[in-house]
């Protein structure tokens, strides 16, 4: 499916917007949803055609950081507004081997921007973080939204 210029010109602009403000976001284009992570290093390619009036754009990103995605939950997050937001879990290994645990919500909405907790929890690797990460039930992801920035 083809994208309209004025698409490409929207995700672009939120790309931007994300980079410039250090946030998660989530790009819909050609109906595709496209989850760029707040810790990524974004690279954007203009190309032109030559004499054909056609361009494209490559955009590529990866984590700048040991911080992984452990777990990207099925459970949706609505706020006060209703408002619905996507719970991903991420993970960094500490300098004593330990791993610590964070929870980032990325609007479904892209005009609204991504909030992240702190550190959630510890555990002593990752296979424990990603068991963690697996019994987070909607109670506590409710309670970490309104605990996150």
């Amino acid at each position: 499916m083809q994208s309209s210029s004025k698409e490409i010109a929207v995700a672009l602009n939120r790309l931007a917007d994300m980079l410039a403000n250090g946030e998660s976001t989530t790009i819909w284009l050609s109906g595709e949803k496209i989850v760029i992570p707040s810790k990524a290093d974004v690279n954007c390619r203009y190309e032109t055609g030559p004499g054909s009036g056609e361009f494209s754009v490559r955009v590529t990103w990866g984590l700048v950081s040991t911080s992984q995605l452990v777990r990207q939950h099925s459970e949706l997050v609505k706020d006060s507004s209703g408002n619905v937001y996507q719970a991903l879990v991420y993970g960094d290994q500490r300098n004593d081997g330990t791993w610590e645990g964070w929870i980032e919500f990325v609007p479904l909405d892209s005009s609204l921007s991504s909030r992240q907790t702190e550190r959630e929890t510890t555990q002593p690797d990752l296979p424990a973080l990603e068991y963690w990460a697996t019994g987070l039930e909607p109670l506590y992801l409710a309670g970490a939204f309104a605990r996150a920035n």
